[in-house]
This record gives structure tokens, C-alpha cells and sequence, in this order.
């Protein structure tokens, strides 16, 4: 009894010291993860659109504002959001909160660097083009509530494109011609998107028919009012596109957290494009000597019509899935979301020509991806019939599969979302997600999704690695003001031996793409070289009981962050 009274009255100070200590610990945290809500709270706000695709539906009833006050209100905020987050840069946090502070201070930085340094709002009309569309498009889209209650949203948010547009009309000055081209191109999809999108929505809501007419004209009228401002203002000059070295050194940064510049990025995209080129080339002409069968012979029963071809796609879907299981690459939750390859809908068609997925939002309580297929003619004549049929036959359809769905952007999207951190959900980064799914195109061709040898599929891998790094070369020299857009594309063709009239002008289209998108296009090489590096680097720290599939299932769970910063996990 002597003893315990002694032991308590000697440590009964450390003990309350060590109490207070918890207990400021814990609070410290809570602080960390309330500053953390508050700032995704304050950028989903702002952009209403993106958070509506992500799945958050708070702010489903408005479009963004891109006035002066507002542009000014929001910087004022999430410089107020920076100082308050730097504070815990030295906190005692977790490895994961520390993860999470790099990841806000990214999504704060380059927020500002948007709305401050680039100021997009005043140099892209696409901007304001993309948000009339994508606010009416990622509401038709998500499955969180019946039409009846969405159409509400959609009105209000038809309602508000002639002021979106009038604010577009204060802001743009001097846009570079390329992006008035774009635009106005848009436009003209946007025009027929409303139309179509408001004639669904009167069939199906005919007591609101002559209200959504109104809305619907007069979004139109306004969109018709900004290519004729767009037609008449004076373009700027030919490179005005271009972010310039320190706002695209800044991303390098602070969206990819690279210890590099640009002029570093652009020697290494210059290697990678030196080793593709000679890779691609030898193989070719290995190709050419060795494998010239011609067109495959094969018989095509009478019978095989345009739903076996959509079957097929949604079977072929199933089937890699299922390959990915069975040959331990990684595993697949039980609980994924639905994927269901469809024709693109009419009311995108003029938006979406190719192949393209559009996921759910990982905030969403729905999750159903869909992968967007080139329509199918209902007239197929029989000559177009055998190629189908020639396409099915050999299941073509595998590398579209492979780098939009398993286990490409459907299977890490959908893992990503099932994170239960809001600051990880929120996360989007290009390098992450393209960068997987162009790794993953390789990956399984080396896992035997075709075979001991497919030598038509593997040049178009081996193409596809030319094209990405070529487009690093292409991504840096277009923003830094090295590449007019014309010079761009002359570029492309040359690189790329591009020799059709279609080929030409697909590349005009996608130069054109680039120069609205700065660091996009090197995500996709880069990121594939960094998840390649964080394998290395797993396997040798994990080398005993290393398998592949363990380090996919690692890596996935991780988000859609930097892959950067992922050899946090590894230190």
C-alpha cells in the first residue's frame, strides 16, 4: 500500500502530462480532418460541375461563376484555407493525414495557380462551353435519384447558361485562334446536345414540356449569341495557349510532386521517344517479313447481326475480368460496380466519336460505369458484316477492354472510390489513372491475355508507347511556347509517319485537344514509367513473398493520387 502510494505521488504529474498530451493529439487530428472537409467543401462549391461527376449533389442546382467577384471571393479563400493548412506541416499527423496534407496543399496550390496565374476563365471559351454541357450531361448520367427529381436541377442549371455565357463574354479577350475554333465546333454540339436533351426531357415530363422548351431556347440562343462574339473578336497571338515554363514547372510540382523541370521532362520524353521509335520500327519490319497472312479466312454464319456484336463487347468485358482472377493479377472486389459496354447514347453523339468511359462518382451511392462504343449501323451489308464478324472472331475488342475497363480505368476507379478517406475520393490525378491504365495495356499482353504471341496486337502496344511519348515532347513544347499549333502538328506527322488525309486530320484534332489540357498528355508515359519504378522498388523490399497481384492490390488502394507520392508507403 506504502509502496503504490509513492509510485503515484512520484508519477501522477507524468501521468497527466502524458493525458493532456492524448488528448491534444487527438484533437490536433480532429482540427486536421475538419480544416480537411472545410477546404473540399470550399473548391466542390465553386465548381459544381465537377462535383456533381464526382457524385457530390449538393450543389447540383448551380453552374460555376467565373465573374470578377466571384473569381476574386474564391482566391481570397483558399489563400486563407493555405495559411491555415501550413500550420500542420510540422503536426504530429499519421503517414496517411501527412498524405492527405500533401494532397490538399496540391488541390489549394493549384486552384490558384488556375483561378490566379493561368486564369483560365479569361483566355479558354471552352471552359464555359464544357460547363453548360457537363452540368446537364453528368445529371442525366448519375443513377443517386429518379428523373422526376434530377429534372429539377437541370432547369435550374439550363437557366443559368445565358448568364454563364454573358460572364464568358466580359472575360475572354484576345484567345488564341485554335481555341476559337474549338469552341465554336463545340458550340455547335452544345446546341444540338440541348435540343436533343430537352426534347427527352419534355416526352418524359409533358406537364413541364412548355417550361424546359423556354429554358431550353433560350440556353440555345444564348450559345448561338457566343459564336457570333466568338466569329467576330480579334484572336491573339498564335501561342497564346501557352501556360509558359514557371506555371508549367509549378505543375510538374505541385500537382505531380516531380523533383524536375521542364526542360528535364522534355530530355527524358526525348528518350523515351528515341527508344520507342526504334523499338516500334524494328518490329515493324519484323512484322512485315514474318507475319503477312492477309485477312483472316473465316466463316460467317447468316445469323450474326449488330446485337451479337454489342453481346460481344459486354461478354469480352466479363472475360478479362475474369482472366485477371484466374491468373492471380490482381484481385477484383466482389462488391465493384456494374460496367456496361452500350452504343453511345444519340444526345452525345456529337460529343463522343470514338471509344470512351465515363465512370460513376465515387461519392455516388449508384456505381455504374459505362463504356461508350462507336454506334453500329442498323443497315450492316454483308462485306461490313464479315469484318465484324472477323473482329469478333479474333476478339478484337480485348485492348479497348484492357485500357478502359479491367484492369484499366473502370477496375482503379472504381478501387480508388471505395476508399473511405472524403480527401482520397476527391482525387483525380491523370498521372495516376492514365499512367495504370497505359501500364496495364503492356502488362497483360505479358501475362498472356493473347496469347504465347500476338504480333499485330504488340505493335500496337509498342505504337501506343511511340504515341504517348511522343506527346511528352508535344505536352512541354506547346505550353513553354516552343510549338506554335501548326508547327505542333507538322511535328506530329513527321514523328509519327502519319500519311492519310483521316490520319492528318485526326492529329489536327488531337494537337488541338492539347493545347487546352497542359501536363495532361505526358500523364500517361510518365506515369506508366513511375508505376514501373514503384514495382521495382516493391518487389525488392518484398521480395520473399512478392507476387504481382499483391502489388496491384497495393498500389490500387492507394487512390487516384500521384503515383509520387505513393513511395511514402515504401520508406
Amino acid at each position: 500500500m506504502t509502496t503504490d502510494r509513492r509510485f503515484f505521488k512520484l508519477y501522477y504529474p507524468l501521468l497527466i502530462f502524458l493525458s493532456l498530451l492524448t488528448i491534444s493529439n487527438v484533437q490536433g487530428k480532429s482540427k486536421f480532418e475538419t480544416l480537411s472537409n472545410q477546404i473540399l467543401e470550399s473548391i466542390q462549391a465553386f465548381y459544381p460541375v465537377k462535383s456533381t461527376e464526382m457524385g457530390i449533389h449538393s450543389y447540383d442546382y448551380h453552374l460555376a461563376d467565373y465573374s470578377s467577384s466571384s473569381v476574386k471571393k474564391m482566391t481570397k479563400s483558399l489563400n486563407k484555407f493555405q495559411t491555415r493548412l501550413y500550420k500542420y506541416k510540422s503536426a504530429k499527423l499519421t503517414r496517411e493525414q501527412k498524405i492527405n496534407y500533401k494532397l490538399l496543399k496540391s488541390n489549394l496550390d493549384i486552384a490558384l495557380l488556375d483561378l490566379r496565374k493561368i486564369r483560365w476563365h479569361k483566355k479558354s471559351p471552352q471552359l464555359y462551353v464544357d460547363e453548360a454541357i457537363n452540368g446537364l450531361y453528368f445529371l442525366m448520367l448519375s443513377g443517386h435519384a429518379p428523373m422526376s427529381e434530377k429534372v429539377v436541377a437541370i432547369i435550374s442549371r439550363m437557366k443559368q447558361v445565358p448568364a454563364l455565357f454573358k460572364t464568358a463574354k466580359k472575360n475572354i479577350s484576345k484567345p488564341p485562334q485554335v481555341y476559337i475554333d474549338a469552341a465554336l465546333e463545340s458550340l455547335e454540339s452544345a446546341i444540338e446536345f440541348y435540343k436533343l436533351a430537352s426534347g427527352k426531357l419534355m416526352s418524359q415530363f409533358p406537364e413541364r414540356a412548355d417550361n424546359i422548351l423556354k429554358i431550353s431556347t433560350r440556353a440555345r440562343e444564348a450559345m448561338t449569341d457566343f459564336s457570333s462574339f466568338l466569329i467576330e473578336i480579334t484572336p491573339g497571338k498564335e501561342t497564346a495557349f501557352s501556360i509558359g515554363k514557371d506555371n508549367f514547372d509549378y505543375k510538374l510540382k505541385h500537382e505531380y510532386f516531380f523533383d524536375f523541370d521542364s526542360d528535364s521532362l522534355l530530355k527524358i520524353g526525348e528518350s523515351l521517344l528515341a527508344d520507342a521509335q526504334k523499338a516500334y520500327r524494328t518490329y515493324e519490319k519484323y512484322l512485315e517479313d514474318s507475319h503477312q497472312n492477309g485477312a483472316d479466312s473465316v466463316y460467317v454464319p447468316k445469323e450474326f447481326n449488330r446485337q451479337d456484336i454489342l453481346d460481344y463487347y459486354n461478354w469480352e468485358t466479363n472475360q478479362v475480368k475474369i482472366f485477371l482472377e484466374k491468373n492471380n493479377i490482381i484481385n477484383v472486389p466482389e462488391n465493384i460496380g456494374q460496367l456496361s459496354v452500350i452504343e453511345t447514347p444519340p444526345f452525345l453523339r456529337s460529343m463522343h466519336g470514338g471509344i470512351a468511359y465515363q465512370p460513376a462518382g465515387p461519392f455516388d451511392s449508384e456505381q455504374h460505369g459505362y463504356f461508350y462504343v462507336r454506334p453500329i449501323p442498323e443497315d450492316l451489308n454483308r462485306r461490313l458484316l464479315e469484318s465484324r464478324y472477323r473482329y469478333v472472331h479474333r476478339r478484337g475488342f480485348k485492348g479497348s477492354v484492357v485500357h478502359e475497363a479491367y484492369p484499366g480505368h473502370h477496375l482503379q476507379l472504381q478501387i480508388a472510390g471505395m476508399n473511405k478517406s472524403k480527401v482520397r475520393k476527391w482525387q483525380f490525378n491523370i498521372m495516376m489513372i492514365e499512367g495504370w491504365a497505359l501500364y496495364s495495356e503492356e502488362m497483360m499482353y505479358e501475362n498472356g491475355l493473347f496469347g504465347d504471341e500476338d504480333p499485330v496486337q504488340w505493335l500496337g502496344i509498342l505504337g501506343g508507347i511511340r504515341y504517348r511519348a511522343a506527346r511528352i515532347v508535344v505536352d512541354v513544347k506547346l505550353h513553354t511556347g516552343q510549338f506554335s499549333y501548326d508547327q505542333c502538328v507538322a511535328w506530329m506527322n513527321e514523328t509519327l509517319d502519319i500519311e492519310t488525309e483521316g490520319q492528318k486530320a485526326y492529329i489536327r484534332k488531337e494537337v488541338r485537344r492539347y493545347t487546352h489540357n497542359p501536363t495532361y498528355q505526358m500523364s500517361y508515359l510518365m506515369g506508366k514509367r513511375e508505376i514501373l519504378r514503384l514495382r521495382e522498388a516493391y518487389k525488392n523490399k518484398h521480395y520473399e513473398d512478392y507476387t504481382l497481384a499483391a502489388f496491384h492490390n497495393w498500389l490500387l488502394e492507394k487512390g487516384s493520387l500521384p503515383p509520387a507520392l505513393i513511395w511514402d508507403y515504401l520508406k
